[in-house]
């Protein structure tokens, strides 16, 4: 085998591995006997990041929520409780805090952050960033800090 060929196997063989190694463990699977909804509808948001920073660590509490017609992606990790949940696991997680949430596009900015406060209950936060697509608006972004 010359050098030419070696290196072409070693590239293929490299390639290969990267593309095996790359998954995304943050997509939520589609569930077969589940109506198809449009998008926004089971919660009246599209997209839904949060990020609670407390007076210990920083990102205390991530949460991130990415609906698409394509594809859902969700993200759950708590250092609080050392919980680090992404895909279907993570949607379990947020499925009932989502729909506890009690969010709309016309709300007052700092109501929609007392809900959100609420429902993932960290109360007691230093800095917390808040990004929400609400079906049909605009993006909203929100950033409180006691």
């Amino acid at each position: 085998m010359n050098k030419k060929n070696l290196q072409l196997a070693v590239l293929l063989l490299l390639t290969s591995i990267l593309l095996l190694a790359c998954t995304n463990r943050s997509l939520v699977t589609e569930k077969e006997d589940e109506d198809a909804k449009s998008l926004g509808e089971e919660y009246g948001f599209t997209m839904f990041n949060v990020t609670f920073d407390t007076t210990e660590m920083k990102e205390a509490l991530v949460s991130r929520y990415d609906e698409k017609t394509d594809k859902t992606e969700a993200v759950y990790e708590s250092k609080i409780d050392d919980v680090y949940l992404h895909g279907d696991e993570a949607m379990d997680k947020l499925d009932p805090i989502f729909k506890e949430l009690d969010l709309n596009a016309d709300m007052d900015d700092e109501d929609m952050v007392k809900e959100t406060s609420k429902a993932f209950e960290v109360i007691d936060y230093q800095t917390m960033k808040l990004t929400v697509t609400f079906k049909g608006h605009d993006t909203k972004e929100l950033m409180m800090s006691k």
